[in-house]
């Protein structure tokens, strides 16, 4: 799926001391897979900043190739609007510390709405019940949606999965051929040609086979049966 970071500014590099330590999940980088609720964002950002202009920058995602690709990352995921949902952006909310507030690189879930800060007061006062606070602060509005990566390990995850191909590519061809001088005993200039030579390089260069997708330890694997063949 794609998912969108709304904001008044091109980003180069991104900082996560930069970002809020008192939203929804956090502090961390939010994208939405709304492209209109990135853009309603961008606006927001505007109108209190009174600066730049709206950009929405936009990303590959999956989920179940983000965890193949990167399975250390630590990952928490909200379906819907609960009382544990409620009680993890309630902590997050009524917080402004800059130290991490959950242990996770990644969360996933609604978004609560921002008119909310009295009916967190509330709950913890035990003024309201569970039930009625999350009915409370439930955005009724539409459907909303967000993922926060909230750590530097999360966001060089996000970013390596939308690398352009080429660069993809040459790191791919980079790991193999480190791979084959080290259990070949190959030099760089024959475990170069060995790879270059092979059909599985030629499926990894055609960015139409999306070969080079898959996780460089399975291209070694098809690389080894490749030439232990020969």
């Amino acid at each position: 799926m794609k998912i969108y970071h709304g904001t008044n500014l091109k980003i180069g590099a991104i900082d996560l001391a930069k970002c809020r330590p008192d939203r929804d999940f956090g502090q961390g980088f939010y994208t939405t897979s709304y492209r209109h609720h990135a853009e309603r964002r961008a606006q927001e950002i505007i109108r209190k900043s009174k600066q730049g202009e709206a950009v929405v920058i936009e990303y590959d995602f999956d989920w179940k190739d983000i965890l193949e690709k990167f399975p250390n990352l630590k990952i928490k995921r909200f379906e819907n609007v609960s009382g544990e949902w409620a009680d993890f952006v309630m902590f997050n909310r009524l917080r402004n510390e800059n130290e991490p507030s959950h242990k996770f690189d990644i969360v996933e879930g609604p978004v609560a709405d921002d008119k909310m800060f009295r009916q967190f007061q509330l709950y913890a006062d035990n003024r309201i019940e569970l039930d009625e606070f999350v009915g409370r602060i439930k955005y009724n509005k539409e459907p909303t949606h967000q993922i926060a990566f909230c750590t530097k390990r999360a966001i060089n995850a996000l970013l390596k999965y939308n690398e352009p191909p080429r660069f993809i590519i040459e790191g791919l061809v980079a790991d193999l051929s480190v791979a084959l001088i080290k259990d070949y005993d190959l030099s760089r200039i024959d475990a170069m040609n060995t790879l270059i030579n092979s059909a599985l390089f030629t499926k990894i260069a055609d960015e139409s086979t999306n070969f080079y997708k898959k996780s460089w330890q399975e291209l070694y694997d098809m690389l080894k049966k490749e030439i232990d063949l020969k």
